[in-house]
């Protein structure tokens, strides 16, 4: 409640919130695994937004398990999933792990170093970008392994042309209806402000799994210049926080705006806006910020 209160009377910035946001979901996970793996023998490691620590309203938390203990892994996937007399906590997914759903769901480490050395497509390899521990023994040897297959997946000749092909395909598979509303995976949208980055990060050997942080390291390693990442920064954040404001009035995942200009009225409003108006050039010159440094550092072929 606190979070929200100091969210919605804008007393913090975006990143403090999305960092609170994600150490409370932490918090609630190593709770529930501490009650059920009490020999401590299981590991979780937080991908996604919930590695970056950039988590916001709604969201599932991606994990991996690494370890033997699959009735334990099960178990807290249960746990987390079901409603308490509070409300609810952040439920997991772990679809992200080796073989997807198919796959077993949890691994040791050496099955996580085997698959992602000679099976893991591109994508998981780009996907560890944010792989971060969370509890348990082996945190330390994952972040190691994955550090280093991932530094390697980043010398590809091809890397900048595999990235953009997966961008589109996502376009084409989760996008719908106009592109302008699609502040997701719309085109100059949250997603590709992020493969931009991850992509950068993988060429430059640059390892930090929250977005806003890696910006910073590649500015100061001259993989973007201080205003290239001064206005991506100030892009992005403002599409987080349209998201977020939409995320909290309807506590789940969503990813576009609303069609209704009423609608967006109200959004232009939660974000402290003026009139409609001024919230869409805002919107309009994040999205074409975010694109035209896409399109400047992300070449396929570079």
């Amino acid at each position: 409640m606190r979070i929200v209160i100091r969210d919605v009377l804008e007393l913090a910035a975006s990143d403090s919130i999305f960092a609170e946001q994600s150490a409370l979901a932490e918090a609630c996970l190593i709770f529930v695994e501490q009650l059920i793996d009490q020999e401590d023998k299981l590991t979780v490691i937080g991908m996604g937004k919930f590695g970056g620590g950039e988590i916001t309203y709604g969201a599932d938390l991606d994990v991996l398990f690494v370890g033997e203990n699959t009735k334990a892994a099960q178990q807290i996937l249960v746990a987390m999933g079901q409603p308490s007399a509070e409300g609810n906590i952040s439920p997991l997914d772990a679809r992200l792990r080796p073989d997807g759903e198919k796959g077993p769901l949890v691994c040791s480490l050496g099955a996580y170093e085997s698959y992602y050395a000679n099976r893991a497509q591109l994508w998981e390899l780009q996907a560890l970008t944010r792989a971060r521990g969370i509890c348990g023994p082996l945190q330390g040897e994952f972040e190691e392994m994955a550090q280093r297959l991932w530094r390697h997946a980043g010398q590809r000749e091809n890397l900048f042309a595999e990235i953009n092909g997966m961008l589109e395909r996502i376009r084409r598979e989760r996008g719908g209806g106009s592109d302008f509303l699609q502040f997701k995976t719309g085109t100059g949208g949250i997603i590709e402000a992020e493969f931009l980055v991850q992509a950068l990060q993988m060429r430059a050997g640059i390892w930090n799994p929250n977005w806003t942080v890696a910006v910073a390291e590649l500015a100061k390693q001259e993989a973007l210049s201080h205003s290239e990442a001064a206005n991506l920064k100030t892009a992005y954040h403002f599409l987080r926080r349209c998201e977020s404001v939409l995320r909290r009035r309807a506590d789940k995942s969503v990813s576009a705006l609303p069609r209704e200009e009423l609608e967006q009225h109200k959004v232009a409003r939660w974000l402290s806006e003026e009139t409609l108006e001024s919230f869409q050039e805002k919107y309009a010159g994040a999205r074409e910020a975010i694109h035209g440094l896409y399109l400047t550092r992300s070449v396929p072929g570079k």
